[in-house]
């Protein structure tokens, strides 16, 4: 642990920490716009600054990308901080003014409205990056990145064209703090042409990336529950069997045996592809098939090679 100072008051700190990390478990609020528990911090909106003194000197410096160190002194409302932050909100209040949160810190502030003379009027994304961060670093689809610089600088796939590396799992949506990125679920959707509509079923848009994908059905309950090119991703990676996603999340659980109706054949332990049913042999031919939570990955393949139904 690393001992350091915020606000006068003496904390402790994980050491390889962030000063932001170790004010926000001590109870003291920085604001930002561009942190998030999943990711490395990355000092884009630079509202979180704070003043660190070290060694008798002092500096202002992003805390979300400034590691913790023994001996430390950080205040986080001295005036240049609180200018610091007035000066980010304003120019993100010039950029983006129709963005509830930015217009929530303004008023917070004390900014009526921005001394600079550009202006966007229809502009919503702030530039955080936490959208490009999570799609690259979280899930490793890499599907959009920055483009432009200055003020023509956006967050786009590439060629401003359909992501084709977008697995529509919806994280960038998740992420934003302006709720600029369109993730629309919808229940059913029609491919028409001048011959006729085709039903092509649920499906996921995105609409800042131009993708649109199928689906997944619960072959239990019906719903759509995950896009299929992010499940497609998962599969590969966790070298997960096809049908464990037949099942959503909520109808996922593991199997239970009806030991009255089990027929001890063994059939359901022969095709597990986990390993996780054994026959508990209990002498003579009395066999009944027993399921090992620790090993099940809840597929329900048991349950489909069981001749008399007694596995649900």
């Amino acid at each position: 642990m690393v001992k350091l100072t915020i606000n006068g008051k003496k904390v402790k700190a994980v050491e390889g920490s962030t000063v932001l990390e170790a004010a926000r478990v001590n109870g003291v609020d920085i604001p930002t716009l561009c942190s998030n528990d999943a990711l490395e911090g990355y000092g884009a909106c630079r509202l979180c600054l704070v003043e660190i003194t070290k060694n008798g000197r002092s500096t202002i410096e992003g805390s979300c990308t400034c590691p913790v160190e023994e001996g430390l002194v950080v205040k986080t409302d001295t005036a240049q901080v609180i200018e610091g932050r007035k000066l980010v909100i304003e120019l993100l209040l010039n950029r983006c003014p129709n963005v509830k949160i930015v217009q929530q810190l303004a008023r917070e502030y004390g900014i009526a409205d921005s001394a600079f003379a550009w202006r966007k009027e229809n502009e919503y994304c702030i530039l955080c990056g936490l959208c490009v961060r999570v799609c690259n670093e979280v899930v490793g689809a890499g599907a959009i990145q920055f483009a432009g610089n200055g003020t023509e600088k956006v967050v786009d796939s590439p060629f401003h064209r359909s992501a084709e590396d977008c697995i529509a799992c919806g994280s960038c949506a998740f992420v934003c703090p302006t709720g600029i990125i369109k993730k629309n679920d919808l229940e059913t959707s029609a491919l028409c042409t001048p011959e006729g509509c085709e039903q092509e079923g649920p499906k996921r848009e995105i609409l800042n990336w131009q993708v649109e994908y199928k689906l997944q059905e619960c072959t239990k309950c019906g719903n759509p529950y995950a896009p299929v090119p992010h499940l497609d991703k998962l599969s590969k990676e966790f070298h997960s069997l096809p049908q464990f996603f037949n099942l959503c999340p909520s109808c996922r659980q593991y199997p239970v045996i009806d030991e009255d109706e089990c027929l001890g054949c063994g059939s359901c332990m022969e095709n597990c592809p986990v390993g996780a049913l054994e026959l508990d042999d209990r002498g003579g031919y009395d066999k009944k098939s027993k399921v090992y939570p620790q090993n099940c990955m809840a597929c329900h393949t048991c349950e489909i090679y069981c001749p008399v139904g007694a596995i649900s």
